[in-house]
């Protein structure tokens, strides 16, 4: 039920977590890569 962008940003995030297991610098640099700015933006209808 949740919004088609928060379905793409988990599922990035979980593929993100195949290169880099873990919560370091480098997952969260991919990740922004990949979804720039998304929590920035979207953060807030998170955690609705």
């Amino acid at each position: 039920m949740a919004p088609v962008g928060v379905l793409d940003y988990i599922i990035t995030y979980e593929m993100v977590h195949l290169l880099h297991p873990n919560h370091s610098s480098e997952f969260w640099t991919e990740l922004d890569e990949k979804m720039p700015n998304y929590l920035k933006v979207n953060g807030v209808k998170l955690a609705l």
